[in-house]
């Protein structure tokens, strides 16, 4: 591997993990496909999993191997920009990723006390209310990681996009950026209130961010480098 590339399997990684988590994301119990409930209804989300304990294993599963399999790409693109000029946007992209990274592993935790979850005995209640208190622990969990992937990601598309000319790539990056706010402040209004409307809307930040993380690894497939262009 040359000096200042990334590796074939660091950019697919990069196109692959985030489509994997997201995928077993949309298809996890209680979320947005199969036994939809509102993010604060804790009993119909706990009966959501024990009701379809396969698939929330699955998904539990393999989330976050598609979140591990996103690091190993971020790992690659860091070393690359560590590589490149020290400069502002490189300090800027380097701690995007190191917070982005953080906050996968805040989403890997809260996906592990999903297993403890389904395993609930719904017909009673004690076991039911006792569910409660993991799904809340999970539930705060899941919003701070949401917050640090968000600044994450936003710190890390403005780093990008100061180091690219004008053109997609630049564009992209900003559209990143200002999709990343959003999502900021639509998880915390969401959380606030609960504003259940909010939190759907961040959850829709998810899709523009994984579009664009499969352009990055696209992009380092052809280029493999992030040199700056004239």
């Amino acid at each position: 591997m040359k000096a200042g590339s990334v590796n074939r399997f660091e950019a697919w990684a990069l196109i692959v993990g985030p489509v994997l988590a997201l995928l077993f994301f949309l298809l996890q119990p209680g979320g947005l496909l199969i036994d939809s409930v509102d993010s604060t209804d804790y009993i119909g989300r706990v009966q959501a999993l024990a009701s379809n304990a396969t698939m929330a294993h699955v998904a539990g599963l393999m989330v976050p191997l598609g979140l591990i399999v996103m690091i190993y790409g971020l790992t690659g693109l860091n070393r690359l920009i560590v590589l490149v000029e020290d400069d502002t946007a490189s300090a800027l992209s380097r701690f995007g990723i190191l917070t982005a990274t953080m906050g996968a592993f805040g989403w890997i935790m809260s996906n592990g006390l999903t297993h403890v979850l389904v395993e609930t005995q719904i017909r009673s209640e004690q076991a039911l209310q006792a569910a409660v208190a993991t799904a809340q622990t999970a539930a705060g969990l899941t919003f701070i990681a949401s917050i640090a992937v968000s600044l994450g990601i936003m710190a890390l598309s403005l780093g990008l996009s100061a180091r690219d000319p004008i053109g997609f790539n630049k564009i992209a990056a900003l559209v990143i950026f200002v999709v990343s706010g959003v999502s900021v402040i639509a998880l915390i209004a969401g959380q606030s209130g609960p504003n259940e409307d909010m939190i759907t809307l961040a959850r829709l930040c998810y899709f523009p961010w994984v579009l664009w993380s499969i352009t990055l690894g696209v992009r380092f497939l052809k280029a493999g480098s992030l040199s700056r262009q004239p």
